[in-house]
């Protein structure tokens, strides 16, 4: 049993349970009419705090009766390997302010692409700009949420 694991897993379950009490309200569709679109507020955070309940779930399922794995830092490879997560997320951070969400996700995610997953070429392209599509179209089009734009936009190059 690995207590940890367990602790952090319990307490992103609270976390999200937590989300869920207080979206419940609109959590099913809307037949009755009164919002526009069909959906009540409460929707997409309810739904998304389940997933993270159930996954968190698994995790702890998994390792509260799993076998125990080898430890993760042993030597320069575990510092390393942490460190190829951390640095990148904090540049990332960084560079939101000036590029933007969408560019800069894009960029980290085809960056781990290849970088980590050693994708071929074409699945980062891919990736890269399908993503931040995906993205824009679900926040911005979609949810009419606006999120942090680059200093393109602001030239009037890329609608983000």
């Amino acid at each position: 049993m690995r207590p940890y694991q367990v602790a952090t897993a319990v307490a992103f379950m609270f976390v999200a349970a937590v989300a869920m009490t207080d979206s419940r309200a609109g959590a099913l569709v809307d037949t009755t009419g009164t919002q526009p679109g069909g959906i009540g507020a409460g929707f997409y955070p309810f739904w998304s705090a389940f997933v993270v309940f159930t996954c968190a779930a698994v995790v702890a399922y998994r390792s509260w009766r799993g076998p125990e794995g080898a430890p993760a830092f042993e030597g320069r490879e575990g510092v390393y390997s942490v460190l190829k997560l951390v640095v990148p997320m904090v540049v990332a951070t960084v560079a939101i302010k000036w590029f933007g969400f969408y560019i800069v996700s894009g960029l980290y995610m085809g960056l781990f692409a290849r970088w980590i997953g050693r994708y071929n070429w074409l699945w980062v392209l891919l990736l890269t700009v399908g993503m931040p599509a995906a993205i824009y179209g679900a926040f911005e089009l979609g949810f009419r949420v606006s999120l942090p734009k680059s200093f393109l936009y602001d030239l009037g190059v890329l609608p983000f």
